[in-house]
């Protein structure tokens, strides 16, 4: 399993906040052999699996990924908020805490 590298970090008083977001699961995209079908016979690339994020403090750049996932920049790894997001376009910066699991997990956009 590939292993999330995110950075850790202090909280310094110049950051300054903008929303928070509940998170609902995470996912990792697991990529398909050449020829998987879906239910429908359609050739498939890859399919998302809900996972565990190690419990703790992360700084991470979210981007819009497929059908209400946002992808949490260069770990492979994609969040689901219980909440409207709206759009990350290329990225949001913020604080991604992380509790013993997804339901005690928060996003902290910054400002």
């Amino acid at each position: 399993m590939k292993a999330l590298v995110l950075s850790l970090f202090l909280i310094s008083p110049q950051v300054e906040f903008d929303s928070e977001y509940n998170v609902e699961e995470f996912y990792k995209k697991v990529e398909m052999n050449n020829g998987t079908l879906d239910e429908d016979g359609r050739g498939i690339d890859f399919i998302f699996v809900k996972t565990d994020i190690k419990q703790g403090r992360y700084e991470v750049n979210i981007s819009d990924g497929p059908n209400g996932l946002y992808e949490i920049k260069d770990t492979g790894y994609y969040v689901k908020f219980r909440s409207y997001f709206g759009y990350a376009g290329y990225g949001k910066k913020g604080l991604l805490l992380v509790g013993t699991s997804a339901w005690s997990s928060k996003f902290i956009k910054y400002e």
